[in-house]
Protein backbone atom coordinates (compact mmCIF):
# COMPACT_ATOMS: atom_id res chain seq x y z
CA UNK A 1 0.00 0.00 0.00
CA UNK A 2 3.17 2.85 0.37
CA UNK A 3 3.90 4.87 2.96
CA UNK A 4 0.23 6.85 4.67
CA UNK A 5 -1.25 9.09 6.65
CA UNK A 6 -4.87 8.51 7.10
CA UNK A 7 -5.24 5.69 4.98
CA UNK A 8 -4.12 7.63 1.64
CA UNK A 9 -0.79 7.56 -0.22
CA UNK A 10 1.53 10.33 0.09
CA UNK A 11 2.54 10.60 -3.23
CA UNK A 12 -0.44 10.35 -5.19
CA UNK A 13 -1.73 12.37 -2.77
CA UNK A 14 0.65 15.22 -3.72
CA UNK A 15 -0.26 14.16 -7.23
CA UNK A 16 -3.57 14.76 -6.84
CA UNK A 17 -3.48 18.04 -4.91
CA UNK A 18 -1.64 19.80 -8.06
CA UNK A 19 -4.43 19.01 -10.43
CA UNK A 20 -7.07 19.37 -7.62
CA UNK A 21 -10.56 20.45 -8.50
CA UNK A 22 -12.80 21.34 -6.56
CA UNK A 23 -15.89 19.65 -6.16
CA UNK A 24 -18.26 22.56 -5.63
CA UNK A 25 -16.34 24.29 -8.69
CA UNK A 26 -18.44 21.71 -10.49
CA UNK A 27 -22.06 23.28 -9.31
CA UNK A 28 -24.20 24.64 -11.57
CA UNK A 29 -27.18 26.85 -10.86
CA UNK A 30 -28.63 24.67 -7.75
CA UNK A 31 -31.80 27.28 -8.63
CA UNK A 32 -32.55 26.08 -12.08
CA UNK A 33 -36.12 24.91 -11.42
CA UNK A 34 -39.13 22.83 -13.05
CA UNK A 35 -39.17 25.67 -16.07
CA UNK A 36 -35.56 25.49 -16.85
CA UNK A 37 -35.17 21.77 -17.19
CA UNK A 38 -38.19 21.73 -19.58
CA UNK A 39 -40.16 19.47 -16.80
CA UNK A 40 -43.51 19.56 -15.49
CA UNK A 41 -44.24 20.85 -12.10
CA UNK A 42 -42.24 18.86 -9.59
CA UNK A 43 -44.75 19.35 -6.60
CA UNK A 44 -47.71 18.46 -7.90
CA UNK A 45 -49.94 16.40 -6.04
CA UNK A 46 -50.62 13.47 -8.63
CA UNK A 47 -46.83 12.80 -8.52
CA UNK A 48 -47.28 10.47 -5.44
CA UNK A 49 -48.88 8.25 -7.17
CA UNK A 50 -45.48 6.24 -8.64
CA UNK A 51 -43.73 6.86 -5.52
CA UNK A 52 -42.89 5.28 -2.21
CA UNK A 53 -46.13 5.87 -0.34
CA UNK A 54 -47.45 2.75 1.72
CA UNK A 55 -43.50 1.24 2.14
CA UNK A 56 -42.98 -0.71 5.25
CA UNK A 57 -39.72 0.63 6.03
CA UNK A 58 -38.75 -2.42 8.08
CA UNK A 59 -39.65 -5.03 6.04
CA UNK A 60 -37.58 -2.99 3.14
CA UNK A 61 -34.67 -2.95 4.58
CA UNK A 62 -34.53 -6.50 6.26
CA UNK A 63 -33.06 -9.18 5.14
CA UNK A 64 -29.38 -9.59 4.85
CA UNK A 65 -27.49 -7.22 2.58
CA UNK A 66 -27.55 -7.58 -1.37
CA UNK A 67 -24.36 -8.31 -3.12
CA UNK A 68 -23.77 -5.07 -4.99
CA UNK A 69 -23.99 -0.78 -4.37
CA UNK A 70 -24.23 1.18 -7.21
CA UNK A 71 -23.04 4.80 -5.81
CA UNK A 72 -23.75 8.25 -8.23
CA UNK A 73 -21.52 10.75 -6.61
CA UNK A 74 -19.81 14.22 -7.28
CA UNK A 75 -16.31 14.81 -8.88
CA UNK A 76 -13.34 15.00 -6.76
CA UNK A 77 -15.34 14.04 -3.60
CA UNK A 78 -14.08 11.78 -1.76
CA UNK A 79 -10.25 9.63 -0.91
CA UNK A 80 -8.26 8.44 -3.62
CA UNK A 81 -5.06 6.89 -3.60
CA UNK A 82 -2.57 4.83 -6.14
CA UNK A 83 -1.40 1.35 -5.43
CA UNK A 84 2.62 1.31 -5.82
CA UNK A 85 2.99 -2.21 -7.52
CA UNK A 86 0.37 -1.88 -9.83
CA UNK A 87 -0.68 1.82 -10.19
CA UNK A 88 -3.78 0.90 -9.96
CA UNK A 89 -6.20 4.08 -9.12
CA UNK A 90 -8.61 3.10 -6.54
CA UNK A 91 -10.42 4.75 -3.47
CA UNK A 92 -9.18 3.16 -0.29
CA UNK A 93 -12.45 3.53 1.64
CA UNK A 94 -14.47 1.45 -0.52
CA UNK A 95 -11.93 -1.15 -0.70
CA UNK A 96 -12.36 -1.48 3.16
CA UNK A 97 -15.85 -2.02 2.94
CA UNK A 98 -15.43 -4.29 0.00
CA UNK A 99 -13.07 -6.30 1.72
CA UNK A 100 -15.09 -6.25 5.32
CA UNK A 101 -18.38 -6.90 3.72
CA UNK A 102 -18.10 -8.86 0.40
CA UNK A 103 -20.19 -6.70 -1.21
CA UNK A 104 -18.72 -4.73 -4.53
CA UNK A 105 -19.63 -1.11 -4.96
CA UNK A 106 -19.84 0.38 -8.54
CA UNK A 107 -18.89 4.23 -7.82
CA UNK A 108 -19.41 6.54 -10.42
CA UNK A 109 -18.62 10.05 -10.46
CA UNK A 110 -21.68 11.01 -12.86
CA UNK A 111 -23.57 14.18 -10.72
CA UNK A 112 -22.11 17.56 -12.67
CA UNK A 113 -24.62 19.32 -11.14
CA UNK A 114 -28.34 18.80 -9.34
CA UNK A 115 -30.52 20.08 -12.11
CA UNK A 116 -29.22 18.11 -14.68
CA UNK A 117 -28.65 15.03 -12.67
CA UNK A 118 -32.17 15.40 -11.28
CA UNK A 119 -33.33 16.04 -14.63
CA UNK A 120 -32.17 12.64 -15.64
CA UNK A 121 -33.65 10.44 -13.28
CA UNK A 122 -36.86 12.57 -12.84
CA UNK A 123 -38.98 10.34 -16.08
CA UNK A 124 -38.04 6.94 -14.51
CA UNK A 125 -38.84 8.11 -10.94
CA UNK A 126 -42.61 9.34 -12.33
CA UNK A 127 -42.93 6.51 -14.26
CA UNK A 128 -42.28 4.20 -11.35
CA UNK A 129 -39.02 2.82 -12.98
CA UNK A 130 -35.05 2.20 -11.11
CA UNK A 131 -32.98 4.70 -11.86
CA UNK A 132 -30.16 2.31 -11.75
CA UNK A 133 -28.72 4.19 -8.34
CA UNK A 134 -28.93 2.81 -4.63
CA UNK A 135 -27.18 6.16 -3.40
CA UNK A 136 -27.47 9.54 -5.09
CA UNK A 137 -25.85 12.61 -2.92
CA UNK A 138 -27.92 15.66 -3.84
CA UNK A 139 -27.89 19.14 -1.96
CA UNK A 140 -30.66 20.55 -0.16
CA UNK A 141 -32.69 23.11 -2.14
CA UNK A 142 -35.22 22.28 -4.84
CA UNK A 143 -34.44 18.97 -6.33
CA UNK A 144 -33.94 17.63 -2.50
CA UNK A 145 -37.26 18.77 -1.54
CA UNK A 146 -38.79 17.46 -4.66
CA UNK A 147 -37.55 13.74 -4.08
CA UNK A 148 -39.23 13.63 -0.36
CA UNK A 149 -42.41 15.25 -0.87
CA UNK A 150 -43.39 13.05 -4.53
CA UNK A 151 -41.71 9.97 -2.49
CA UNK A 152 -39.14 9.85 -5.00
CA UNK A 153 -36.73 8.72 -2.12
CA UNK A 154 -37.34 5.62 0.20
CA UNK A 155 -37.70 6.72 3.87
CA UNK A 156 -34.49 5.11 5.73
CA UNK A 157 -34.81 2.56 8.63
CA UNK A 158 -33.24 4.95 11.22
CA UNK A 159 -32.76 1.61 13.75
CA UNK A 160 -30.18 0.33 10.94
CA UNK A 161 -27.34 3.28 11.01
CA UNK A 162 -25.54 2.91 14.38
CA UNK A 163 -22.36 4.61 13.40
CA UNK A 164 -24.53 7.29 12.34
CA UNK A 165 -26.53 7.68 15.92
CA UNK A 166 -23.13 7.12 17.43
CA UNK A 167 -21.07 9.93 15.57
CA UNK A 168 -23.38 12.54 13.59
CA UNK A 169 -22.57 16.19 14.72
CA UNK A 170 -26.12 17.29 15.91
CA UNK A 171 -27.02 19.25 12.83
CA UNK A 172 -26.38 16.35 10.97
CA UNK A 173 -28.79 14.05 12.77
CA UNK A 174 -31.79 16.95 12.62
CA UNK A 175 -31.40 18.97 9.27
CA UNK A 176 -34.27 21.32 9.33
CA UNK A 177 -34.95 20.14 5.35
CA UNK A 178 -35.03 16.83 6.19
CA UNK A 179 -36.16 16.54 10.26
CA UNK A 180 -34.37 12.77 11.79
CA UNK A 181 -32.44 12.66 8.86
CA UNK A 182 -35.36 10.31 7.55
CA UNK A 183 -35.01 10.25 4.05
CA UNK A 184 -30.74 11.33 4.00
CA UNK A 185 -27.58 10.99 5.46
CA UNK A 186 -24.99 14.07 4.94
CA UNK A 187 -22.15 13.11 2.39
CA UNK A 188 -20.27 16.66 3.31
CA UNK A 189 -21.11 20.39 3.84
CA UNK A 190 -19.71 23.93 3.73
CA UNK A 191 -20.12 27.51 4.22
CA UNK A 192 -20.74 30.28 1.17
CA UNK A 193 -18.62 33.20 2.26
CA UNK A 194 -16.68 35.94 0.74
CA UNK A 195 -13.02 35.12 -0.58
CA UNK A 196 -11.06 38.08 -0.47
CA UNK A 197 -7.63 38.18 -2.90
CA UNK A 198 -5.58 40.13 -0.42
CA UNK A 199 -2.95 41.22 -3.30
CA UNK A 200 -5.44 42.82 -5.07
CA UNK A 201 -7.78 44.51 -1.75
CA UNK A 202 -5.85 46.89 0.80
CA UNK A 203 -9.13 47.82 2.54
CA UNK A 204 -10.57 45.20 4.99
CA UNK A 205 -14.03 43.06 3.54
CA UNK A 206 -16.13 42.22 6.31
CA UNK A 207 -19.68 42.30 5.05
CA UNK A 208 -22.12 42.49 2.54
CA UNK A 209 -22.06 46.16 1.38
CA UNK A 210 -18.62 45.84 1.02
CA UNK A 211 -19.50 44.14 -2.26
CA UNK A 212 -21.05 46.62 -3.54
CA UNK A 213 -18.62 49.41 -2.38
CA UNK A 214 -16.77 50.90 -5.24
CA UNK A 215 -14.38 52.72 -2.45
CA UNK A 216 -12.75 49.41 -1.66
CA UNK A 217 -13.22 47.23 -5.08
CA UNK A 218 -11.87 48.16 -8.31
CA UNK A 219 -14.96 47.54 -11.00
CA UNK A 220 -15.33 44.80 -12.17
CA UNK A 221 -13.65 42.73 -9.97
CA UNK A 222 -16.20 41.32 -7.94
CA UNK A 223 -17.92 37.73 -8.20
CA UNK A 224 -21.40 36.47 -7.30
CA UNK A 225 -23.26 32.95 -7.10
CA UNK A 226 -26.09 32.60 -9.33
CA UNK A 227 -27.57 29.60 -7.04
CA UNK A 228 -27.12 31.11 -3.73
CA UNK A 229 -27.05 35.07 -4.28
CA UNK A 230 -30.67 35.90 -3.02
CA UNK A 231 -29.67 33.71 0.44
CA UNK A 232 -26.87 35.03 0.98
CA UNK A 233 -28.41 39.13 0.15
CA UNK A 234 -31.14 37.96 2.82
CA UNK A 235 -29.33 36.56 5.45
CA UNK A 236 -26.58 39.66 5.28
CA UNK A 237 -28.99 42.31 5.64
CA UNK A 238 -31.00 40.46 8.75
CA UNK A 239 -33.98 38.54 7.13
CA UNK A 240 -33.77 34.47 7.62
CA UNK A 241 -34.03 33.20 4.10
CA UNK A 242 -35.84 30.35 5.26
CA UNK A 243 -38.92 31.81 6.53
CA UNK A 244 -38.70 34.47 3.86
CA UNK A 245 -41.87 35.70 1.94
CA UNK A 246 -41.87 37.16 -1.52
CA UNK A 247 -41.41 40.81 -0.12
CA UNK A 248 -38.25 39.51 1.84
CA UNK A 249 -37.36 38.68 -2.08
CA UNK A 250 -37.67 41.61 -3.36
CA UNK A 251 -35.80 43.27 -1.00
CA UNK A 252 -32.96 41.38 -1.80
CA UNK A 253 -33.53 41.93 -5.38
CA UNK A 254 -33.34 45.75 -5.18
CA UNK A 255 -29.90 45.17 -3.07
CA UNK A 256 -28.61 42.76 -5.80
CA UNK A 257 -29.25 45.41 -9.08
CA UNK A 258 -27.92 48.25 -6.29
CA UNK A 259 -24.77 46.01 -6.70
CA UNK A 260 -25.13 45.54 -10.51
CA UNK A 261 -25.55 49.33 -10.75
CA UNK A 262 -22.33 49.74 -9.22
CA UNK A 263 -20.37 48.55 -11.98
CA UNK A 264 -18.70 46.27 -9.42
CA UNK A 265 -19.76 42.99 -10.57
CA UNK A 266 -17.51 40.86 -13.20
CA UNK A 267 -19.80 37.97 -13.49
CA UNK A 268 -22.83 35.92 -12.11
CA UNK A 269 -21.20 32.30 -11.63
CA UNK A 270 -22.70 29.31 -12.13
CA UNK A 271 -19.49 27.76 -11.67
CA UNK A 272 -15.91 27.90 -11.86
CA UNK A 273 -14.98 31.18 -10.43
CA UNK A 274 -12.22 29.90 -8.90
CA UNK A 275 -10.61 30.18 -11.98
CA UNK A 276 -11.04 34.59 -12.17
CA UNK A 277 -10.12 34.11 -8.39
CA UNK A 278 -6.35 32.45 -9.20
CA UNK A 279 -5.99 34.36 -12.41
CA UNK A 280 -6.06 37.79 -10.59
CA UNK A 281 -9.10 38.58 -12.46
CA UNK A 282 -11.37 38.92 -8.69
CA UNK A 283 -10.76 41.14 -6.00
CA UNK A 284 -13.79 39.47 -3.67
CA UNK A 285 -16.52 36.77 -4.69
CA UNK A 286 -18.96 34.77 -3.39
CA UNK A 287 -17.27 31.80 -2.66
CA UNK A 288 -17.60 27.99 -0.60
CA UNK A 289 -15.53 27.18 1.83
CA UNK A 290 -13.62 24.28 1.12
CA UNK A 291 -12.82 25.53 -2.37
CA UNK A 292 -10.78 28.42 -0.21
CA UNK A 293 -9.59 26.17 2.33
CA UNK A 294 -7.75 24.50 -0.30
CA UNK A 295 -6.70 26.97 -2.35
CA UNK A 296 -4.90 28.94 0.65
CA UNK A 297 -3.70 26.01 2.18
CA UNK A 298 -2.56 23.46 -0.03
CA UNK A 299 -2.72 25.07 -3.64
CA UNK A 300 -0.14 27.85 -3.26
CA UNK A 301 -2.10 30.79 -3.04
CA UNK A 302 -1.87 32.28 0.48
CA UNK A 303 -3.28 35.57 -0.68
CA UNK A 304 -6.70 34.04 -0.81
CA UNK A 305 -9.06 34.02 2.35
CA UNK A 306 -11.89 33.07 2.93
CA UNK A 307 -14.09 36.04 5.40
CA UNK A 308 -17.22 34.85 7.49
CA UNK A 309 -19.10 37.96 6.64
CA UNK A 310 -20.76 40.10 10.03
CA UNK A 311 -23.84 39.01 8.90
CA UNK A 312 -23.33 35.46 8.38
CA UNK A 313 -22.90 32.58 6.02
CA UNK A 314 -25.29 29.98 3.98
CA UNK A 315 -24.70 26.53 5.09
CA UNK A 316 -25.33 23.76 3.01
CA UNK A 317 -25.21 19.91 2.83
CA UNK A 318 -24.77 17.21 0.23
CA UNK A 319 -26.64 14.48 1.35
CA UNK A 320 -26.79 10.40 0.58
CA UNK A 321 -30.20 9.51 -0.85
CA UNK A 322 -31.63 5.73 -1.81
CA UNK A 323 -34.30 6.73 -4.75
CA UNK A 324 -37.42 4.96 -4.93
CA UNK A 325 -36.32 1.19 -6.75
CA UNK A 326 -33.42 0.94 -5.88
CA UNK A 327 -32.38 -2.67 -6.29
CA UNK A 328 -30.09 -3.22 -3.28
CA UNK A 329 -31.16 -0.95 -0.14
CA UNK A 330 -30.25 -3.43 2.34
CA UNK A 331 -26.46 -2.73 1.26
CA UNK A 332 -26.94 0.77 0.10
CA UNK A 333 -28.35 1.72 3.97
CA UNK A 334 -24.95 -0.14 5.41
CA UNK A 335 -22.20 1.63 2.72
CA UNK A 336 -24.17 5.30 4.15
CA UNK A 337 -23.34 4.17 7.76
CA UNK A 338 -20.43 2.99 7.02
CA UNK A 339 -18.78 6.38 6.14
CA UNK A 340 -20.14 7.93 9.18
CA UNK A 341 -16.99 6.06 11.20
CA UNK A 342 -14.97 8.37 12.41
CA UNK A 343 -11.71 7.15 10.80
CA UNK A 344 -13.88 6.68 7.41
CA UNK A 345 -15.22 9.73 7.49
CA UNK A 346 -11.41 11.43 8.58
CA UNK A 347 -10.15 9.67 5.66
CA UNK A 348 -12.29 11.67 3.50
CA UNK A 349 -12.31 14.60 4.84
CA UNK A 350 -8.81 14.92 4.03
CA UNK A 351 -9.18 14.57 0.56
CA UNK A 352 -11.90 16.96 -0.06
CA UNK A 353 -11.47 19.47 2.45
CA UNK A 354 -15.29 19.85 3.52
CA UNK A 355 -17.26 19.81 6.80
CA UNK A 356 -17.38 16.43 7.25
CA UNK A 357 -21.11 15.45 9.46
CA UNK A 358 -19.28 13.20 12.19
CA UNK A 359 -17.73 14.26 15.58
CA UNK A 360 -14.35 12.50 15.60
CA UNK A 361 -12.80 13.54 12.49
CA UNK A 362 -10.95 17.20 13.81
CA UNK A 363 -9.21 15.34 16.37
CA UNK A 364 -8.23 11.95 14.16
CA UNK A 365 -7.04 14.69 11.47
CA UNK A 366 -4.68 16.48 14.44
CA UNK A 367 -3.21 12.55 15.28
CA UNK A 368 -2.77 12.12 11.44
CA UNK A 369 -0.86 15.24 11.61
CA UNK A 370 1.42 14.64 14.33
CA UNK A 371 2.36 10.87 12.83
CA UNK A 372 3.49 13.08 9.82
CA UNK A 373 5.47 15.13 11.82
CA UNK A 374 6.87 12.48 13.50
CA UNK A 375 8.20 11.01 10.13
CA UNK A 376 9.49 13.91 9.17
CA UNK A 377 6.66 14.99 6.65
CA UNK A 378 6.82 18.58 8.02
CA UNK A 379 5.08 20.82 5.28
CA UNK A 380 2.55 18.29 4.84
CA UNK A 381 1.94 18.15 8.84
CA UNK A 382 1.86 21.58 8.77
CA UNK A 383 -0.89 22.16 5.71
CA UNK A 384 -2.64 19.20 7.82
CA UNK A 385 -2.33 20.66 11.20
CA UNK A 386 -4.09 24.35 9.40
CA UNK A 387 -6.61 21.97 8.08
CA UNK A 388 -7.44 20.92 10.72
CA UNK A 389 -7.43 23.92 13.00
CA UNK A 390 -9.88 25.79 10.88
CA UNK A 391 -12.62 27.02 12.22
CA UNK A 392 -14.76 27.22 8.74
CA UNK A 393 -14.03 23.39 8.41
CA UNK A 394 -14.79 22.67 12.42
CA UNK A 395 -16.48 25.76 13.31
CA UNK A 396 -18.21 25.93 16.64
CA UNK A 397 -22.02 25.90 17.77
CA UNK A 398 -21.51 29.78 18.21
CA UNK A 399 -20.30 30.31 14.43
CA UNK A 400 -22.92 27.92 13.49
CA UNK A 401 -25.80 29.92 14.84
CA UNK A 402 -24.75 33.17 12.62
CA UNK A 403 -25.57 30.64 9.63
CA UNK A 404 -28.54 29.67 7.50
CA UNK A 405 -29.99 27.10 4.81
CA UNK A 406 -31.43 28.53 2.17
CA UNK A 407 -35.10 29.12 0.99
CA UNK A 408 -36.90 25.55 0.64
CA UNK A 409 -39.77 26.06 -1.46
CA UNK A 410 -43.28 24.30 -0.84
CA UNK A 411 -44.98 24.63 -4.23
CA UNK A 412 -44.08 25.09 -8.17
CA UNK A 413 -45.81 28.67 -7.50
CA UNK A 414 -43.61 29.24 -4.83
CA UNK A 415 -40.41 28.77 -6.96
CA UNK A 416 -42.08 29.95 -9.99
CA UNK A 417 -42.48 33.46 -7.99
CA UNK A 418 -38.78 33.17 -6.59
CA UNK A 419 -37.21 33.05 -10.19
CA UNK A 420 -39.37 35.43 -11.87
CA UNK A 421 -37.67 37.94 -9.10
CA UNK A 422 -34.35 37.03 -9.04
CA UNK A 423 -33.29 35.14 -12.67
CA UNK A 424 -33.43 38.70 -14.45
CA UNK A 425 -31.11 40.28 -12.31
CA UNK A 426 -27.94 37.97 -13.84
CA UNK A 427 -29.62 37.42 -17.35
CA UNK A 428 -29.34 41.20 -18.01
CA UNK A 429 -26.27 41.88 -16.62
Amino acid sequence: MGTSVGGSDLGFLREALRHRLTRRGFLRAAGVGAAGLGLPPLLAACARETGTGGVDVHELFSGPPEGQVNFANWPIYIDKAKDPETGERYVPTLRKFEEETGITVIYKEVIQDNPSFFGKLQPQLQAGQPTGWDIIVISNGWEFTALVKNGWVYPLDTTKRPNFDAHANDWAKDPPFDPGAKHSMVWQSGLTGIAVNRDLVDAPITKLDDLADPNKLPPGSVGMLVSEMADFVMWNLGIDPETSTPDDWRVAADWLLKQRETGLVRQYYEQNYVDDLTNGNLAACMAWSGDILYYHTWGGYPNLEFVFPEGGCLFWTDNMMIPAGAEHPVAALMLMDFYYRPRIATDVAEWVLYMSPVKEVQDLMLEDARKAEEKGWKGYARKLYETANSEYLFPTEELLARTRFGRTFESDEEKAEWDSIFEPISEQA
